[in-house]
């Protein structure tokens, strides 16, 4: 009798094993059935923007630390990263020059050319996957723009018409993404006129009038300022040389700007 139940609950154990494997396989089966560009919404801006989240968060993360810029130029390494001079000067006793007076448009055209390979990718999905389900789509000019906005990126596709008889018809893509870079870019220029203009900024009254951002300034050996702007996860990092002194200036040193 003991053998028997043994037995039976073995068998029982066996069967459940059994059964737990063929579901496993039948999810994957389907798993591999199912089709690469698939999206999980019908809408074709929220699949445009699942697309290329990943791409832009990234891409974002990267040129912020950089001072804005892919391929940082003009910079200096701090902490093994690149970080371009946005004002500088490479004189002692004065004040640096902008080098991108224009910091929230460098950092859009940066970007673009940065995730333009993930758009064309992202776009030819959403194109293949509204023609599976009987829209019409055409091309004409197609452009891309994007601008950063308060607390936003927006990336906005036209020239591309998707059409279906009683359907929603679109004549652009529109992909939102909630970012601080604006706040932290405007800031940013801020600090720089100052620099540029008196080769300083105090970084109390900065962070007096934004609470919500973290102003971090680090002096380098050569002139160079570190700043190190911070506001819900991101950071924007930038570099200046401005009103910088000779080594062995000391007290009792009187300098005289020359005319």
């Amino acid at each position: 009798m003991i053998k028997r139940g043994a037995n039976s609950k073995g068998q029982v154990t066996i069967w459940i094993i059994l059964a737990i494997v063929i579901v496993a396989l039948v999810i994957l089966l389907f798993a591999l059935k199912v089709p690469q560009n698939l999206f999980s919404s019908s809408n074709p801006n929220v699949q445009l923007s699942d697309c290329l989240q990943p791409e832009i968060e990234a891409s974002l993360a990267r040129i912020s630390l950089q001072g804005g810029s892919n391929s940082p130029v003009n910079f200096i390494t701090y902490q093994d990263t690149q970080i371009e001079y946005l004002c500088y000067t490479n004189e002692y006793y004065k004040t640096c020059v902008m080098q991108q007076p224009l910091l929230k448009q460098h950092v859009e055209r940066e970007l673009i050319v940065n995730i333009t390979p993930k758009i064309n990718e992202c776009l030819t999905s959403l194109k293949d996957n509204l023609e599976n389900k009987g829209y019409t789509v055409q091309t004409n000019k197609e452009e891309v723009s994007l601008s950063l906005e308060p607390n936003t990126l927006k990336l906005v596709v036209s020239g591309i018409t998707a059409e279906k008889e009683n359907a929603v018809s679109y004549s652009k893509f529109v992909v939102e993404e909630k970012t601080r870079i604006y706040d932290l870019i405007m800031l940013a220029t801020s600090i720089l006129n100052w620099e540029a203009r008196y080769g300083d900024s105090d970084i109390t009254t900065y962070m007096a009038y934004y609470p919500n951002i973290k102003v971090e300034k680090y002096k380098q050996s050569d002139g160079s300022k570190i700043y190190i702007l911070s506001s819900e996860g991101e950071k924007f990092m930038f570099a200046t040389r401005s009103l910088s002194w000779p080594a062995g200036y000391g007290i009792g040193q009187t300098y005289k700007p020359t005319a």
